[in-house]
């Protein structure tokens, strides 16, 4: 960073000469690109902007000069400031040059003792030559750091986390609707407080140039003809310059890499889904920041809410993200302020704003039954949120309903599961991992567990079908296309293997609790003993 003309003035070299600022006060904050000596009248051709004027006063002793001419011809030029020391030619400064200095609000400094301006030359200009080899080395650092990102395919909040750290102050990412994607560098209360109202007020400028009340800096996001957003350092920043080159390279590097990974289900979205996480696994200590991030998001923080979880037709991969997709475009459509995005591996969450308690389940109906089935599995809705406060149970809920759903015969057996359609189902889920009830299942149907995996699942597709059919023998042939015949056969194969008498009721009763719990997974069998896998 170059020095500025009170720091130049500042110098023990010139601090010699006591110096004196007789104008421009409001301007000492120029930088100085230079030290330039000169008695000239007419100085526009030897000067090429940034320089600090040093002279004995020959050219303003100098009758013929106008000293308002003189003066507005060193500031066109681009000088930042003059320093006339006193005795040689000058015993004071000519009021005229004063009062011209004053109506231009270019500094004037009168030096009453005698300097050494090649001492205060050398001075300043290895100042100001470190200043350029430091520069030049952030410049390099700058574009190494963006550059292996972009090698990387690093996230777009690790190039935000990247430029606040180079810059030592806080950036955030946002979209054209001023929502932040991405933000690093300070605290969510302080740096995104208000952050709409905020952002609005600083209009775009050029990346080097503040605006707004706060003297923002920013950089646009995205080809010239496609801009999505813009990066922004939301506070005054000494070195411009600096600023400048690091919003520039990182809008770059993340717009490069936005534009190269097609599998990506957006910023907004991951930015979305990153908020969500951190709602569900959120402390009270946290709930502030929380709500700071959500008003930047674009989501009132006022309540009531409507909380779902979507359940994607795969695991991973390619079905989250086209599930992703179409959740995010059907919640559009509902034209209401909203949080979307991806919990797990197949698991999205929703979270709308809703007018009352009482619009919750037109929220839901509205969306729930449009998403199509091939792109979602099943849809699961906690009871409505009142408060804020309330969405990290809510969420809880909705994901738990939605795990459970999926692990059932058929999770599309209903438009959207609520908590109370669970049951038993959910009385199971929430005890899965207790130890008695793993023991239970090896007690009700370990024989038949210990089988080859082949005809395992077969039995087991067999007694779910029994159990299922309440005992009706009738119905448990038709449900696995065969004669009444050998559908006894089969119950006396499975009664025989399970040493149990499956046309007693409480035994049926016992056998299906045991095939809930072997449902969820729990007891660490093949994933394949769970019914739709």
């Amino acid at each position: 960073m170059f020095p500025t003309v009170a720091d130049v003035l500042a110098l023990p070299a010139l601090r010699a000469g006591t110096p004196t600022v007789r104008a421009g006060r409001s301007a000492l904050l120029n930088r100085v690109r230079w030290v330039h000596v000169s008695e000239q009248r007419q100085p526009a051709g030897t000067l090429s902007g940034g320089e600090l004027i040093l002279s004995i006063g020959a050219a303003v002793a100098d009758p013929a000069t106008d000293h308002l001419e003189y003066l507005t011809a060193l500031r066109d030029a681009g000088a930042v400031g003059l320093v006339i020391e006193l005795g040689q030619h000058l015993r004071s400064l000519p009021e005229t040059l004063v009062q011209a200095a004053r109506a231009l609000r270019f500094p004037l400094v009168e030096l009453r003792a005698a300097v050494r301006f090649v001492e205060v030359t050398e001075v300043v200009h290895a100042w100001i030559l470190n200043e350029q080899y430091a520069h030049m080395q952030f410049s390099q650092r700058v574009t190494e750091t963006f550059r292996t990102l972009m090698v990387d395919s690093a996230g777009v909040s690790t190039v935000v986390g990247e430029a606040a750290a180079l810059l030592e102050l806080p950036v955030v990412l946002e979209d054209l609707g001023h929502r932040a994607l991405a933000f690093a560098g300070d605290v969510a209360e302080d740096l995104l407080r208000d952050w709409t109202v905020r952002s609005r007020q600083a209009l775009p400028a050029g990346p080097a140039e503040p605006s707004g009340p706060e003297g923002w800096f920013s950089a646009a996001v995205g080809p010239r003809v496609e801009r999505w957003g813009r990066l922004v350092v939301p506070r005054r920043a000494a070195d411009a310059e600096r600023v400048r080159l690091v919003l520039t390279q990182a809008a770059e590097a993340i717009a490069v890499l936005v534009r190269i990974d097609a599998s990506s289900p957006g910023i907004e979205l991951e930015a979305q889904g990153g908020l969500l996480a951190d709602i569900l696994g959120a402390s009270e200590a946290s709930e502030s920041a929380l709500r700071v991030r959500a008003r930047a998001l674009g989501l009132p923080t006022g309540g009531p809410f409507a909380v779902l979880v979507v359940v994607a037709p795969a695991a991973a991969g390619e079905g989250d993200r086209e599930a992703l997709e179409v959740v995010a475009s059907a919640v559009r459509h509902t034209r209401r302020p909203a949080l979307v995005g991806p919990l797990r591996p197949g698991r999205i969450a929703v979270v709308v704003s809703c007018a009352s308690l009482d619009d919750e389940p037109d929220v839901v109906c509205a969306l729930a039954p449009g998403l199509p089935a091939d792109r979602v599995r099943a849809v699961a809705a906690s009871d409505p949120a009142a408060a804020f406060a309330d969405l990290p149970d809510a969420l809880h809920h909705a994901l738990q309903t939605a795990d459970v759903a999926d692990a059932s015969p058929d999770p599309a057996a209903r438009a959207v599961w609520r908590p109370r359609h669970l049951g038993v189902r959910g009385l199971v889920w929430r005890l899965r991992d207790d130890r008695r009830l793993l023991s239970y299942v090896e007690e009700q149907l370990g024989p038949l567990l210990r089988l080859p995996e082949a005809r395992r699942n077969e039995l087991l597709k067999t007694l779910r079908a029994y159990v299922e059919t309440d005992g009706v023998v009738t119905a448990f042939a038709s449900r696995i296309g065969t004669s009444r015949p050998a559908a006894y056969a089969r119950l006396r194969r499975l009664s025989e293997l399970l040493d149990r008498d499956l046309d007693d009721p409480p035994t049926r009763l016992s056998v299906y609790l045991a095939l809930l719990v072997l449902d969820q997974g729990s007891t660490g069998r093949d994933a394949a003993l769970a019914p739709g896998r």
